[in-house]
């Protein structure tokens, strides 16, 4: 078995990859690992190096890159037998991924902390037939995430988004939803219909207060269609991390879930699905439990329990 194959994304983020690679590398060298590093220059070259570290049955893969490029990853390795256990250095705008794991924003802290770091099993989500690892939205808010430059991200990282969204607030557009959700059908009018892995959602911690990244189910937030003033009643708890909608069912709503149905009716809209465009409704969404293998540092096995 090899050991250890770095995959690097040079233009994520704030282009740190190409630094922090090779930290990467003299930490496994110095611990007397054989290391292959690559640096992508497409997508596609993402998943061509997650297949050959499968194929050739590397432990680890340390992957350098945000939420898209993980998702890439994972998904290049959804229908493979032997998949290599995952460490991420988080270079990306968004990374709430890395979040979720409790992984440091950090990079140097990152590095480190592969020192006290160890294999965890984790849920994934599949929609359709792709893998998400950190959440897949739709609404309003989630459709002003097209509108964030490349320049945008550069500038203000995972901030742009928060930015646009609060801007399309003020849109009061709603979706009329159709969730089979368990086998129970729910219709509702919601601006935002959010499903995510874990706690971490959109870098807040804490988000669905009882999610682990081990437990078996997705967890659906839906914010219901409702006047601007409504919905700043609710969203200052939720960066406040107080699970204040949970006490509001008539402004929004959580629950967990195992595999759900989700039917948009008469308008058109896509899913984002890890930070990207996703795909068009009707969508199918279900819990892989225990699919990939994480690094994890020691202090947050909370996580999992």
């Amino acid at each position: 078995m090899n050991d250890v194959m770095i995959i690097a994304n040079p233009s994520s983020g704030q282009k740190q990859s190409e630094e922090y690679a090779g930290y990467v590398q003299d930490y496994y060298k110095k611990k007397n690992k054989s290391v292959t590093l690559n640096f992508t220059e497409k997508l596609e070259d993402i998943g061509a190096y997650a297949k050959k570290a499968s194929e050739d049955h590397y432990k680890t893969i340390i992957v350098l890159g945000g939420d898209g490029t993980i998702s890439e990853l994972a998904n290049s390795l959804k229908d493979n037998d032997y998949r290599p256990e995952i460490g991420i250095i988080p270079t990306g705008t968004a990374n709430n991924i890395a979040n979720g794991l409790n992984i440091p924003s950090n990079l140097n802290r990152a590095v480190e902390s592969l020192d006290y770091s160890h294999p965890q099993k984790t849920d994934a989500g599949l929609i359709n037939d792709r893998i998400f690892m950190s959440s897949v939205s739709a609404g309003t808010i989630t459709e002003s995430a097209w509108q964030v430059t490349k320049e945008q991200k550069e500038s203000y990282g995972a901030a742009a988004y928060f930015i646009e969204g609060l801007k399309s607030l003020r849109n009061e557009d709603s979706y009329r939803f159709k969730l089979i959700i368990d086998g129970k059908t729910i219709e509702a009018d919601l601006n935002v219909l959010l499903v995510g892995v874990s706690d971490s959602i959109i870098g807040i911690d804490g988000f669905f207060d009882s999610a682990r990244y081990n437990d078996g189910k997705l967890h659906l937030f839906g914010l219901k269609s409702s006047t601007l003033s409504e919905k700043l009643t609710i969203l200052p708890s939720i960066f406040r991390n107080e699970n204040e909608f949970n006490k509001n069912q008539d402004l929004a709503f959580t629950m967990p879930f195992e595999e759900a149905e989700i039917h948009l009716k008469e308008k058109v809209a896509h899913l984002a699905m890890d930070g990207e465009k996703g795909p068009d409704f009707p969508v199918n969404i279900k819990v892989l439990p225990g699919y990939f293998t994480f690094l994890v540092p020691e202090e947050k096995t909370g996580l999992f329990s």
